[in-house]
């Protein structure tokens, strides 16, 4: 019997042997794993999410991509049993918070086979992506302006624009349609334009970089046979500039008459005078005093004088304190009222919201050191107006709020122990006015931190945001 017992197992033993053997024996294969494409070149930030990208194969079977990059701690394998002829490679990993912004980064893909055999590839890294969009500046004509139609090149457009690389330039409209393609970090868009009819024209630029970041701008030009306007502002600049380094409220808007026949011609606008003398003009367009300006005759009291920049002389305000202003396009006329205001101020007004900081505190820091955004409870006080009581004022920088994603934005308010009474804004991008208990929230980015000086007035519902 033992010798039986020996002669079965002596024939297994062997064939477990070979079978062992071969199983350890890679197995023979004529292929190698071939990239059939693959994204050999990103560009990305530190923080970012990347993606990468390859279609291997091999007839065989591919076993195993590996993915290795010690610096960023990047070692992913990825097996397949199933062992696939073709393999499409999309790994999402995020850049290291702390690599060096400019920096290059190269990264092997090792692709095996089921036969041991590996192809490797590499994907080059920079950390230099382009994340901006162009910026475009609209010299002419400017938003909202109004042309009196004439005998032809009623608009004059003058546009610039600049990016690292710009690629295409495109405005569109009713009467005007055109697509420009661009190189280079710097170009322009001079053209004259004839106008047959009148209407407001709205005209939509883009401007596209060769990453394919979009600038957009709109702009509406008024074209008109009479001196007529939607809109009317009023402000005491002179240099052109400061109505546009603001953040919002310069210059002052008028408000348009309802009445039927005075429709476009005849605004008003109440205005506090911060000194004797203030001299002030109206201009239908917010951002320049071209194409039309609207002084005082100095020949005749009362009498409106025209002009294309702040050269024409001036609507005098004698005394500080407020007035309401008012002119009239059919006969060319102005009257100036100075009056005193009857409603009854506050005691105290403050700032409410996320990345407003004042001194050494922000919004969002409570009298007890704790944090607390977008509350009454962490409200900052403004500053009294010596000579009024209904203006405020704060110095004051806008920035990204530390440690916080919450939208960055503000409101006003007069109650450091509840909500009411508020004030919003009537537009919470671009305010022209304070709307008391309603409105929108006023919310900022990155383009607009730096540091202001606001002026509220509680009585005539305006705040300035002038850059200091």
């Amino acid at each position: 019997m033992k010798h039986s017992l020996h002669y079965l197992i002596i024939p297994l033993i062997i064939f477990l042997t070979i079978v062992s053997c071969q199983e350890d024996d890679p197995i023979e294969v004529d292929s190698i794993p071939e990239f059939s494409s693959i994204n050999e070149g990103i560009a990305s930030l530190p923080g970012l999410n990347i993606t990468l990208e390859a279609v291997v194969t091999d007839p065989a079977g591919i076993q195993s991509v590996n993915l290795k990059y010690d610096p960023w701690f990047l070692d992913k394998t990825i097996v397949k049993d199933s062992l696939p002829t073709s393999y499409t490679l999309k790994y999402n990993f995020k850049v290291p918070e702390d690599a060096e912004e400019g920096s290059s980064h190269t990264i092997p893909i090792t692709v095996t086979n089921i036969g041991g055999k590996s192809t490797i590839n590499e994907v080059v890294i920079t950390l230099d992506k382009d994340v901006f969009a162009p910026e475009v500046n609209v010299i002419s004509p400017v938003d909202g302006t109004t042309v009196l139609i004439g005998d032809g090149d009623e608009l004059q457009f003058n546009i610039t624009f600049e990016d690292e690389e710009l690629s295409r330039f495109e405005i569109a409209s009713s009467i005007l349609n055109e697509v420009v393609d661009l190189s280079g970090t710097s170009s322009s868009y001079i053209k004259s334009l004839n106008v047959e009819e009148t209407g407001a024209y709205v005209f939509v630029i883009s401007v596209t970089d060769a990453t394919g970041n979009v600038a957009t701008q709109s702009l509406t030009v008024n074209v008109l046979d009479q001196l007529a306007f939607n809109q009317m502002y009023i402000t005491n600049e002179t240099d052109a500039a400061n109505l546009i380094s603001d953040l919002f409220g310069v210059p002052q808007r008028a408000e348009a008459s309802a009445v039927a026949e005075e429709e476009g011609f005849v605004f008003t606008v109440n205005y506090y005078a911060e000194e004797p003398m203030t001299e002030v003009r109206f201009i239908p367009q917010d951002e320049s005093f071209a194409p039309y300006t609207f002084g005082s005759n100095p020949d005749i009291p009362g009498q409106l004088a025209i002009g294309a920049d702040s050269d024409i002389s001036a609507i005098l305000l004698e005394q500080s304190g407020y007035y309401e202003v008012s002119m009239d396009l059919r006969d060319f006329t102005y009257t100036v009222t100075p009056y005193t205001p009857s409603d009854t101020p506050f005691d105290q007004v403050y700032i409410i919201g996320r990345g407003v900081t004042i001194g050494n505190t922000t919004t969002c820091t409570a009298p007890n050191g704790s944090t607390l955004c977008w509350n009454f409870g962490s409200a900052k006080p403004f500053v009294a107006h010596p000579d009024s009581p209904y203006r405020w004022t704060l110095e004051l920088t806008l920035e990204d709020q530390p440690n916080d994603e919450g939208e960055n934005g503000f409101i006003l308010n007069a109650n450091p122990a509840g909500w009411s009474p508020f004030w919003r804004f009537d537009n919470g991008v671009s305010p022209e006015a304070t709307v008391p208990n309603g409105g929108d929230n006023f919310t900022f980015d990155a383009a607009q931190f730096g540091d202001y000086k606001f002026t509220f007035d509680t009585h005539l519902n305006t705040i300035s945001a002038t850059r200091l």
